[in-house]
């Protein structure tokens, strides 16, 4: 399980994002309340219908930030509940050595 990627909504009326590890959607942070910072509200929301007992989280936060590091928070706590762990992957953007052939001498 990698860590949640946040892709904005492009469309949507007020800032929302879709909180997502792979090709898995995992949650979503919501402004529901767009104004000078101390009225901003966040909406953050996971919700995982894995297995036979749903996993549900949320809550409000002063600002996205507060918002995307609940919910990262709450992704943490779903992958222990799960029994799942990350695991490193390997980098896939290093360029390939080449090494020059040797031939064994007769």
């Amino acid at each position: 399980m990698a860590k949640l990627v946040y892709t904005r909504l492009q469309d949507h009326p007020r800032e929302t994002y879709f909180a997502t590890s792979g090709s898995l959607i995992v949650g979503r942070i919501d402004c529901i309340c767009a104004g000078p910072d101390p009225a901003e509200q966040w909406m953050w929301g996971l919700q995982l219908d894995i297995g036979a007992t749903p996993f549900r989280r949320g809550a409000t936060a002063g600002s996205r930030d507060e918002a995307a590091s609940a919910l990262d928070a709450a992704w943490d706590d779903w992958k222990q509940w799960a029994g799942l762990r990350d695991i490193a992957v390997a980098d896939h953007t290093a360029p390939a050595r080449i090494e020059p052939v040797r031939k064994a001498l007769p």
